[in-house]
């Protein structure tokens, strides 16, 4: 009992502050609050008020007011472009400690299930294509929307200051993750792009289905999650995860949208799958640390490719 007693007060205490916020930007109160068990990190709260409906977030970090500070930004600039996100009214910590922000409520589901999937995957290469069309100055998270924070002004940096490729790298050889060959030409891979001068571009990096919202059409009403948002190479990033978790005719349709050919594709393959591989790191360090030996035999299969039936090329 004590500890719904005490999330049941925590819920009370950020109602009244969602109230407060509400009150300070549009100057009456809300007509209904209601709690959303959804947040994660946040206490989220859906608003009605005489002049619509909103969303409050409320984060009992302080910290997190760099999050939202950031996904005002990045909203601002894809929604120039054309890409559906909810719009960001206000970003604070001036009623406590505690950072807020307020968005317009955005009505649908997410598109995981929606019978008309194929036609929402093929609109999200289309995004995709858009939201990497906006360029951007430096590397990493904290980019053109952050006044401070540690910014790289070259991929090589941002490589090995931020990503810490050479950490990843070396943990897959200790822990034999991948067959020397495979590891040799991820390593040659990610090697080969280290002193190019490539640009940096926006990047959503969890592009996929469960951060996109539609209605009961299947239009997109919004892409929602930018928390991971960083500037980074494009599309081989962006690709890299937002094809992750699709079939091989869904991927196509992806490309489709995004208006890439297969001589692209071809080009950029071998980035493509070094990002998606490196980028299990951290569920492979997490599998060791906790012993899963099980979790630890699925990774180690699907990196070496067993899974892939469309190659002999592992």
């Amino acid at each position: 009992m004590g500890e719904k007693d005490d999330r049941g007060s925590e819920i009370r205490h950020y109602r009244r502050l969602a109230q407060k916020i509400v009150r300070k930007h549009f100057g009456t109160p809300a007509t209904r609050i209601v709690y959303r068990s959804s947040g994660r990190t946040n206490y989220v709260f859906a608003i009605n008020h005489v002049e619509g409906q909103f969303i409050v977030r409320i984060s009992p970090e302080p910290e997190r007011i760099k999050a939202f500070l950031k996904e005002r930004w990045i909203t601002g600039e894809v929604r120039k472009v054309g890409v559906p996100s909810s719009e960001v009214l206000a970003v604070g910590n001036d009623i406590g400690d505690e950072p807020y922000m307020i968005t317009r409520r955005v009505t649908g589901v997410e598109a995981t299930h929606h019978p008309r999937r194929n036609r929402i995957i093929q609109e999200m290469g289309r995004f995709a294509a858009m939201i990497n069309s906006i360029k951007t100055t430096t590397f990493g998270a904290d980019f053109d929307w952050s006044s401070d924070g540690v910014k790289h002004s070259t991929w090589n940096d941002y490589l090995k200051e931020e990503f810490h490729i050479d950490e990843r790298l070396n943990f897959f050889e200790k822990h034999r993750m991948l067959p020397q060959a495979t590891l040799d030409h991820l390593i040659g891979t990610i090697e080969a792009t280290r002193n190019e001068r490539v640009k940096p571009a926006l990047n959503h990096s969890d592009l996929r289905l469960k951060n996109v919202i539609v209605d009961d059409d299947g239009e997109i009403a919004a892409i929602i999650d930018w928390e991971e948002c960083i500037s980074t190479i494009a599309p081989q990033w962006e690709l890299s995860i937002a094809l992750h978790d699709l079939s091989i005719d869904e991927k196509q349709l992806f490309i489709e949208g995004y208006g890439l050919n297969n001589g692209h594709i071809e080009e950029m393959a071998p980035l493509i799958k070094a990002f998606n591989i490196v980028n299990y790191h951290g569920v492979a360090e997490a599998a060791i640390q906790q012993n899963d030996q099980q979790k630890l035999a699925e990774i180690k299969l699907r990196l070496n490719g067993a899974l892939d039936l469309y190659s002999l090329c592992h």
